[in-house]
């Protein structure tokens, strides 16, 4: 049931935290914000692609931010961010950045351990939140890979994502997207990286290789839901569209990947749209992986890189995870 705590650590955690030396803190990934400069033009553009439909709305006028979050499944969200103020963080970015993704919002169960923990090892902090139904903290991206995190404590027995507003359980018309699964950060260093991770928040690779058509070599961590991951990448290769990214923009949030029921489905859709995308069945070298992709180009999607994939294995839920992590 969405929202419900496991009543102890599955083998598998149990022996990552072995491995590690401390459990694992976050839970699961639960939103995805994208920096956008029209949030109505974005939102639109979410809803005819993907589509998502708002299922709350309001101002932030402590970031100086508009936003709109979209459900995408299961408990999961899209959350669209415009600037109010060009001279706010976010305001900044945008003008620096580009439209792009902007921050990845984890879930914990363990608030209290987490953080004195992050501070321990020098990560930064930069803000702490509360409200009647959470807590948070912010986590600076020169900590993170270049990756801005904020991770949540909820303490809402009525509501299991009270960001996401008191009625997304409501919500009636279903997106195209299952749920998000997984996102992929761009790294320098991915020995280091994984490393990293694993020291704050005691994950680990269950499974680790190279894409070939890509030029990236990829570890994939999950969470203690087992239903979310987080992807460190690193470019193997100097000529490729991923090593280009990291030289402009430095290690950060690159992929954004959802999970879909029907490829073939989603790609005929996407036939009659405006928009730029390429699929597996068309993609060398992409093969025998258990599972079929639908890549969305960032110029189409408010700079925002997306893969949606329906999992071909009845046996394995995530394919991308590995063989045998699931067990």
């Amino acid at each position: 049931m969405l929202g419900a705590r496991p009543s102890c650590p599955s083998p598998a955690a149990r022996l990552r935290a072995a491995e590690t030396g401390w459990p694992i803190m976050l839970e699961r990934l639960r939103q995805v914000a994208m920096l956008v400069q029209d949030l109505p033009e974005a939102s639109q553009l979410y809803r005819r692609i993907l589509g998502m439909e708002h299922c709350r709305a309001q101002e932030l006028p402590q970031y100086q931010l508009s936003n709109q979050v979209l459900p995408a499944g299961e408990g999961t969200f899209i959350e669209l961010l415009q600037p109010t103020s060009d001279e706010s963080p976010a305001g900044r970015y945008l003008r620096r950045r580009g439209e792009a993704p902007y921050l990845l919002i984890f879930e914990t169960q363990a608030y209290d351990e987490l953080i004195p923990h992050l501070k321990s090892l020098g990560v930064r902090i930069t803000a702490e939140t509360r409200t009647e139904a959470t807590r948070s903290a912010f986590v600076h991206p020169s900590s993170a890979n270049g990756a801005f995190l904020e991770i949540v404590e909820v303490s809402d027995a009525t509501n299991p994502w009270p960001p996401a507003g008191p009625n997304w359980l409501k919500q009636g018309v279903p997106p195209r997207t299952r749920r998000l699964r997984q996102v992929a950060i761009l790294v320098r260093d991915l020995d280091e990286a994984t490393e990293h991770w694993g020291r704050m928040f005691g994950i680990t690779a269950t499974r680790r290789f190279q894409i070939s058509f890509t030029d990236l070599e990829i570890a994939v961590l999950p969470l203690n839901d087992k239903s979310t991951f987080i992807e460190l990448a690193q470019p193997t290769s100097p000529d490729t569209s991923s090593a280009r990214f990291l030289r402009r923009y430095g290690e950060g949030i690159y992929l954004t990947i959802f999970e879909i029921e029907d490829s073939l489905a989603v790609d005929d859709y996407l036939k009659g749209q405006d928009v730029r995308y390429t699929t597996s069945r068309r993609t060398d070298n992409y093969v025998n992986l258990g599972f079929n992709s639908i890549w969305l180009h960032p110029a189409s999607m408010k700079g925002a890189f997306i893969q949606l994939s329906q999992v071909l294995d009845e046996r394995n839920p995530w394919p991308p995870a590995g063989d045998d992590w699931y067990l």
